[in-house]
């Protein structure tokens, strides 16, 4: 029994939600079976660890029917009865906690009803509730496109086909927003999902259907006619096109500029998405070569910083790896002063646990930015996790700090160690696990270089570096290989 799928499901249940189960099987509406009740009243007593002889088929079966001999089919049939019970209370559980798919389904039931105050009255106060709600409503323009199809249904049925076409073009209208901001935001996610692991398709309809549609003669009708959230729809296909041409500055300045001067349009959560956009838009020509905008995206997490928009809120915790990415990015534009000062200022904004670890990470990066190899060395040793990535940044910040100080032996075989790391975790994608052995071997070519003191090497090794695709911190990489002329 404690393998079936009714535990595996109950066994994720918090305590409230095994209250408010035992409250639903005992509800007759729901519920007729008694022996299904007691069947769970005996479950819960394990929860949530179902690992004990206690929850076996033939020891729950004897406390349901005592002095009965066991009886495998009448088992199967009351474990397949109770999952049935559970998959609908965790359907009506969801329903209960979402107001406007509630609303939703009662306008539907309404539509064909002769209530039309009732009906009306429903319409306008979902309606209100959506536009009122929308920070929480995942999918808005789906939402009223759905009303308005009711109220369109209604219409018809109640012989008002003159108010129909109203109904019709918002109905449009709604369907044409709710397409052009997922479209978008899936093609900016495949945009980037391409760039970052290499990925294709041979077949994409959705590149298809874009490169066939005359967007900009249909954002301009937008604008003219003032169509509800046309700006929002504008920004999402200008991240695309920045994310499909990632060197176009104009599409870049056109996409900023926009949003900056449109924050007032946007809630909390919209316009924290937009400017995740902005930072993965960023990112991108970045990791295409344009180091100038470093400083773009330090201005950006200014912004955030100051606007307090670095965190879905303010009760959330700060994640670490946007934290990672504030101070690197202060790193990389020289700002040791401003980075040292956040790393102390929003570190208790982390969770508190690897707390410590990250901040003796970070103080680890900025002393190497900072030429102070042995206090890196220093804050390194300090730092404890279990995190995959921060033990990468570990390894490779630990091996530079080794190469400046000249400790080539102790660097050598650090590498050795570090590749077989990185081989062994599955964990990691292929193209990060790739760049970071391209790192480890070009650097062990450097020492062997350098304890040879065959500065020979020099121009093979920066071949080496310039025709390797992937490959972490080539920027240093070169520098140390031009060093051994």
């Amino acid at each position: 029994m404690h393998k079936s799928k009714s535990v595996q499901l109950i066994s994720t249940f918090s305590d409230d939600e095994v209250r408010r189960f035992s409250d639903f099987l005992r509800s007759p509406y729901f519920n007729k079976n008694t022996r299904v009740a007691a069947l769970f009243d005996e479950l819960k007593k394990d929860h949530p660890y179902y690992e004990s002889k206690s929850v076996s088929r033939e020891k729950l079966y004897g406390k349901l029917y005592r002095g009965k001999a066991y009886n495998e089919q009448v088992m199967k049939n009351l474990n397949s009865e109770l999952f049935s019970l559970l998959k609908e209370f965790m359907a009506h559980d969801m329903l209960d906690k979402d107001r406007f798919e509630k609303s939703l389904m009662l306008i539907t039931n309404l539509t064909s009803r002769d209530t039309p105050q009732v009906f009306e009255k429903e319409t306008e106060s979902s309606e209100r509730y959506a536009r009122e709600n929308r920070e929480n409503i995942k999918n808005l323009y789906h939402h009223l496109n759905r009303i308005e199809d009711e109220r369109l249904t209604n219409s018809l049925l109640n012989n008002k086909q003159s108010e129909a076409t109203i109904h019709i073009l918002k109905a449009g209208e709604y369907l044409i927003m709710y397409f052009f901001k997922n479209l978008f935001r899936l093609l900016i996610n495949h945009r980037i999902n391409e760039f970052s692991f290499n990925a294709s398709s041979e077949v994409n309809l959705m590149d298809e259907f874009v490169k066939n549609l005359n967007i900009n003669n249909i954002l301009a009708y937008m604008e003219k006619h003032d169509i509800e959230h046309n700006i929002h729809i504008k920004l999402l296909y200008l991240a695309l096109m920045c994310n499909i041409h990632v060197k176009n500055s104009d599409t870049y300045r056109s996409f900023k500029d926009l949003l900056f001067s449109s924050n007032d349009k946007f809630t909390r959560a919209e316009y924290q998405n937009l400017l995740h956009l902005l930072e993965s838009i960023i990112a991108q020509k970045i990791n295409s070569g344009m180091l100038e905008y470093y400083t773009d995206l330090f201005e950006t997490y200014e912004y955030e910083l100051k606007h307090e928009m670095h965190k879905p809120n303010r009760q959330q915790p700060l994640t670490i790896m946007k934290y990672r990415n504030i101070y690197l990015t202060a790193l990389k534009t020289g700002k040791f002063e401003w980075a040292e000062k956040f790393i102390h200022d929003y570190r208790d904004e982390l969770q508190k646990k690897d707390r410590q670890s990250i901040v003796d990470l970070s103080m680890a990066q900025l002393n190497f930015e900072k030429k102070d190899f042995e206090s890196t060395l220093r804050y390194l040793q300090k730092v404890k996790t279990s995190q995959i990535f921060y033990k990468i940044d570990v390894k490779i910040l630990s091996l530079m700090a080794l190469y400046e100080l000249s400790h080539f032996e102790t660097a050598l075989s650090a590498i050795d160690s570090f590749r077989k790391m990185l081989i062994s975790n599955k964990t990691l994608t292929e193209q990060y696990s790739v760049k970071n052995r391209n790192f480890s071997a070009i650097l062990g070519q450097i020492i062997k270089a350098k304890i040879d003191n065959a500065p020979g090497y020099r121009n093979e090794i920066l071949k080496r570096i310039t025709d390797t695709p992937q490959l972490a911190n080539r920027k240093w990489l070169i520098s140390k290989a031009q060093e051994l002329s």
